[in-house]
């Protein structure tokens, strides 16, 4: 089970592997080798540590023994007596704050995204109280020639770029020696971090100025049209990555659970989930806080974190659903079980990680606030809610379905049969 779930951490960060932008690219080296060490370290060292310390380990309250009652053993019931119930109001409140996701925007905005007392904000308020915003990172164009380049295309180019709307400035070309290359500055009229300022350079000045010098090689380059680029290759990725990280987890979770129908309910609750977290963000940092919007990273890197660990914690739970039935115990019976043993686990294990990511929001950088915001978030929703709740649930409402092809022992489906018809879903 360990090296199932390390494994499926490992596969949804090797989709990264498939992103052209390298700022996620390179982020899947470092995040494999250290959930490989991880394992290594689970499979070796903490089991040896815990022969050679032996009971001295639990001191001083020893291994202790299973409690008659626990809140878990209670949810376990309600759970496994009111599955219907269950799953219908955990879906529609992941699907309600889903639908907010709808709403998110980026923001390119790194500078607005630092606090209002850094040196490099202040610069920036005071230069856009009296200038035009794109001042602080004027938009290049560049022209490139095999001959020297005509001043009448040159103040054609000039022209145009002027009358492209969004544009507050342009200054006079500045030409090389030989005549064949020219560099024209653009001042936009707004910050060259925005949305708005992206959306000028893609579907206004660089058409404009690609068309304005025949027959020379024109290119638009700056921060702002880095950004764009990002913007662009970022969508791209997207495409790329989220299909690429769902196959490869489907694929170890069916090896590990060997079922059709359960790794699909796993990765429907996960895809959910980590919606309603994006959703979730939107409410908080868009809708109370009213950001402008939320750093473009977040939600790809918060996707590969919500589907790495929200599976983690899906196969913990599931694979001891699976063990039980399997062992012959009925699918409302194995739910309840897992739920008793493994529920207090997950939970434990998720809070413990939601408030490691929690502590970014103290950092005062609004990117780090708003990724540890959703990463806990979504690590509370994928181990307190999602793994000990929905997805019992789910097996309980299938029944066998959940499992198949895999089948209970002899004696346990006939056991189940009478247990399920004796006392049917509510």
């Amino acid at each position: 089970m360990i090296a199932s779930s390390a494994l499926t951490v490992i596969g949804a960060f090797a989709a990264l592997f498939f992103a052209r932008l390298g700022s996620l690219n390179s982020l899947a080296p470092g995040l494999i080798i250290a959930v490989a060490i991880m394992l290594i370290t689970a499979l070796t060292l903490i089991p040896a540590v815990i022969s050679i310390l032996s009971k001295a380990m639990f001191w001083p309250v020893g291994p202790g023994h299973e409690p008659q009652r626990s809140a878990f053993a209670a949810l376990g019931r309600s759970v496994a007596y009111r599955p219907v119930i269950t799953a219908a109001a955990i879906g529609v409140t992941l699907i309600v704050l889903a639908v907010f996701s709808s709403g998110y925007k980026a923001t390119y905005d790194t500078l607005g995204e630092m606090p209002s007392d850094t040196p490099s904000q202040q610069a920036f308020d005071t230069l856009a109280a009296s200038m035009p915003p794109g001042d602080l990172s004027p938009t290049q164009v560049y022209v490139k020639a095999n001959g020297p380049i005509p001043q009448n295309e040159l103040a054609a180019l000039t022209t145009n770029l002027e009358g492209v709307a969004g544009v507050a400035a342009v200054t006079p070309p500045r030409v090389s020696q030989d005549g064949t290359a020219a560099v024209v500055n653009v001042v936009l009229d707004t910050s060259p971090f925005s949305t708005q300022a992206l959306d000028t350079i893609d579907d206004s000045l660089r058409p404009v100025a690609h068309s304005s010098v025949p027959g020379a090689v024109v290119a638009v380059g700056g921060q702002t049209a880095t950004l764009a680029d990002v913007r662009s290759q970022l969508h791209s990725d997207t495409r790329h990555v989220f299909p690429v990280a769902v196959v490869i987890v489907w694929i170890i979770l069916g090896a590990l659970l060997l079922a059709v129908l359960a790794p699909v309910n796993l990765i429907v609750s996960v895809f959910v989930t980590f919606a309603a977290t994006l959703g979730t963000l939107v409410i908080v940092f868009q809708y109370l806080l009213d950001y402008v919007g939320i750093d473009f990273s977040t939600p790809i890197v918060l996707y590969l974190f919500v589907v790495a660990i929200g599976t983690d914690y899906n196969i913990l739970m599931a694979e001891r659903v699976r063990e039980a039935f399997v062992g012959g115990e009925t699918p409302r019976d194995a739910a309840q079980l897992a739920i008793t043993k493994n529920g207090q686990t997950a939970a434990a294990a998720g809070v413990i990680l939601a408030l490691t990511f929690a502590s970014l929001t103290l950092t005062g950088l609004k990117n780090l606030a708003e990724l540890g915001a959703g990463v806990a978030i979504g690590v509370v929703l994928a181990s307190c809610v999602m793994a000990p709740m929905l997805v019992p649930a789910l097996s309980v409402i299938e029944r066998s379905a959940f499992w198949w092809p895999t089948r209970q022992s002899a004696t346990g489906t006939e056991a189940g049969r009478r247990f399920d018809d004796a006392h049917p879903s509510r």
